[in-house]
């Protein structure tokens, strides 16, 4: 019997996410990997030691321990099923944070123990990027979970178990946090580009200054990370902040949403139907002068 830390790898799409992996894949000490890809470009630019480069049009490939599909959500079923009768493999896994283990019912029919590994992180494409320390969602069959886990932990990640009814949820948190986070912080620049600062100066402030909250966050609870005039109940600052931003509607609601969440995790604090009036009050002026029509002259 292979042992697990002999197992064979192929790698089918090695996008971002499955570039990292197959960065900690190597610093593991694991076998080097058949790596399966649209073009020699997209296969040599993983530079996986000791990989043997297959396309996705041949008729057959090696058989394999670990299939770990790492190609775009929407490709994953049309892949399963290409692969399907073509790559023998014990356990095959997909990299989607939205989609379940079914995704990969073709190679399930096949005869493999299917799952979804999903690294809760972005991935740039840096090539320092990989999976060290990542929070890896794990769903998907319960002899493949477990192999998963076993993955994960190999790669000095921390695996924990989801279910897939809760997976879509799961995944819109993880955009909130992630690509939510980059949106406020351009709206945040816009903001700032019309107070005088030019845009990249801002981004590059506010991105740093958003680090730094979200390290607060990760050290402490939200009570205790969460700052600004809305948590310390600044009211005069609120309201300032309000008329500065009435003219900017979608920046206006964001603030509200935000205000709203920052008063439900600091209770106790006092002023807070205030701070919610006020700020409905700016918004619907907001929506009035927004709806109101314009003069043609």
């Amino acid at each position: 019997m292979v042992s697990r830390d002999e197992r064979s790898l192929t790698l089918a799409g090695p996008g971002r996410a499955g570039r990292a992996f197959a960065r900690s894949w190597t610093a593991a000490g694991r076998r080097g990997a058949q790596v399966i890809a649209r073009s020699d470009g997209a296969r040599a630019a993983l530079g996986f030691p000791g990989a043997t480069h297959r396309g996705f049009d041949e008729d057959s490939y090696d058989a394999t321990d670990l299939l770990v599909l790492a190609v775009p959500d929407d490709r994953i079923e049309a892949c399963a099923a290409r692969l399907a009768g073509r790559l023998r493999c014990a356990f095959a896994f997909h990299l989607s944070g939205a989609l379940a283990a079914d995704a990969l019912k073709p190679l399930r029919e096949a005869g493999a123990s299917v799952a979804s590994l999903h690294p809760l992180r972005p991935f740039t494409g840096a090539e320092s990027e990989d999976w060290t320390d990542a929070f890896v969602a794990v769903e998907g069959d319960s002899a493949a979970v477990d192999e998963g886990e076993r993955i994960a932990r190999a790669l000095n990640a921390r695996p924990h178990r989801l279910s897939a009814e809760n997976k879509p949820l799961y995944h819109a948190a993880a955009s909130l946090a992630a690509g939510g986070t980059v949106a406020v912080v351009s709206l945040a620049a816009r903001a700032c580009a019309a107070a005088g600062i030019p845009e990249e100066v801002a981004r590059e402030a506010l991105s740093a200054l958003a680090s730094r909250a979200n390290d607060a966050a990760s050290r402490s609870s939200f009570e205790q990370a969460l700052t600004g005039a809305v948590a310390r109940r600044d009211v005069g600052t609120v309201r300032a902040h309000a008329r500065a931003l009435q003219a900017r509607t979608e920046a206006l609601r964001l603030y509200r949403a935000l205000a709203d969440e920052i008063l439900a995790r600091t209770p106790g604090r006092g002023r807070e139907e205030e701070i919610r009036a006020i700020l409905r009050e700016a918004e619907s002026r907001s929506d009035k002068s927004l709806a109101a029509p314009r003069n043609p002259l």
